[in-house]
């Protein structure tokens, strides 16, 4: 994510151009500040069941690299939203792990469960064929069958069609909504408790006895600093992934997105089935503002996790400000990232970020933006952050007239977003 950003950031301080005004000169530049986590982090986010955020954090002038400390090994956090996520995570984990599956179903038995979809990749040689001869008569699966002959592609996070076939990736969801947490979570020490639930389930029922149990603390874990409590309710995690990407391109094309575009969005296998969907909902709850095939062609160019995680963010941003803030009437491509104009001609910036640093990328992208007012014919620039701007990049920001909202998670992603 940093390394994309910041290319980005930099293609648009070459596209957005006009007759240079007299904005004022930056005379420093700022390095990236080293934080602590500490200073920065409310007390519910330092610490998780079996894990710690280290002390130092790193910043890019963009996001915070955390290091989490868990019981199974570390791992980097790139962003205090992604930060969040991990805790909840390492809560689930902890929960997940007192849930006996050796007690009872006996580690053979978990074992063959797992096995049994492994094996049955060489089974299922034709899968559209089997599934399709399988789902006559039923609505939903004809529905599932349907997505599977468009051939829209499998994302990266998604199980083989051999798993999903027999029911394990099922399992898995189901599992992963009981604990609440994402099923394409990358997180490897997740992954490893859903895979083992998932091949007791397989092989025993266990979804209708252990798993079914309350998870305390699971869920409520960093809520408040990053606007994280209800991202698992807008949506069903247990929902099949064809399913979702069947809704989300119903979605898209009641939108009027270009199929050609809608097709490349949903074949992007950068994107889990849970970034696309709160994408595409977010989106999808925007019905006066047009163009909104802006964003989906900005999103479509997603090729990392961490892209994804902050494009689906920004969706859900600019969707809470269109309905709490002042209504965006339309979006527009500002160079290689996507803005939103409201009906006083405020051109809307929204930056899921941590920490903004007043390096010579980003004056160069402030300035170019305060040149550009007069080609964009608009009145002023927001740019709104989840995160803080360091002193020197909000007085400099301030002195080329672009206003800016910090800490904006609250407003624009509280009760809405992971």
């Amino acid at each position: 994510m940093p390394g994309t950003l910041i290319r980005s950031l930099t293609v648009l301080v070459l596209l957005v151009s006009a007759p240079a005004l007299a904005a004022p000169a930056a005379t420093s530049f700022e390095t990236p500040p080293t934080l602590r986590a500490s200073a920065i982090l409310p007390q519910n986010m330092l610490s998780a069941p079996n894990c710690r955020v280290d002390e130092k954090v790193r910043t890019d002038g963009y996001l915070n690299i955390y290091t989490l400390h868990t019981r199974d090994g570390d791992l980097r956090v790139p962003s205090t939203g992604l930060l969040a996520e991990r805790l909840r995570e390492c809560a689930a984990i902890a929960a997940m792990d007192k849930v006996n599956t050796a007690g009872q179903f006996g580690d053979a038995v978990v074992e063959k469960g797992k096995s049994t979809v492994k094996g049955a990749v060489n089974l299922v040689t034709r899968p559209l064929k089997t599934v399709g001869g399988a789902l006559s008569g039923v609505g939903k699966m004809f529905q599932r069958a349907e997505e599977s002959l468009v051939e829209s592609k499998s994302s990266k996070y998604e199980d083989s069609a051999a798993a999903a076939a027999l029911g394990y990736s099922r399992s898995k969801r189901e599992i992963a909504k009981r604990f609440g947490v994402d099923p394409y979570s990358t997180n490897p020490y997740l992954k490893d408790r859903l895979d083992r639930l998932a091949g007791a389930d397989f092989a025993g029922s266990l979804v209708a006895t252990g798993a079914s149990a309350a998870v305390p603390g699971a869920v409520g874990v960093g809520v408040s600093a990053a606007g994280t409590s209800k991202w698992l309710t807008d949506m069903d995690v247990a929902i099949p992934p064809a399913d979702l990407r069947r809704q989300n391109r119903e979605k898209l094309k009641a939108m009027g997105v270009p199929e050609d575009l809608a097709e490349a969005f949903i074949n992007n296998d950068d994107l889990s089935p849970v970034h696309q969907t709160l994408t595409v909902s977010a989106l999808s709850a925007m019905p006066k503002t047009a163009n909104r095939e802006a964003f989906v062609a900005f999103a479509t160019l997603t090729d990392t996790e961490d892209l994804a995680l902050f494009r689906e963010r920004m969706a859900l941003m600019f969707s809470a400000f269109n309905s709490r803030i002042e209504p965006i009437v339309r979006f527009e491509r500002v160079g290689r990232f996507v803005a939103g104009r409201t009906a006083s001609n405020t051109i809307v910036f929204c930056f899921p970020l941590d920490t903004l640093a007043w390096t010579q990328t980003i004056a160069s992208l402030a300035t170019h933006l305060h040149d550009a007012l007069p080609r964009l014919k608009a009145t002023k620039i927001d740019i709104w952050t989840t995160g803080t701007l360091t002193p020197l990049a909000a007085k400099s920001m301030a002195a080329l007239s672009i206003t800016t909202h910090q800490n904006s998670a609250a407003a624009l992603l509280g009760g809405t977003a992971r």
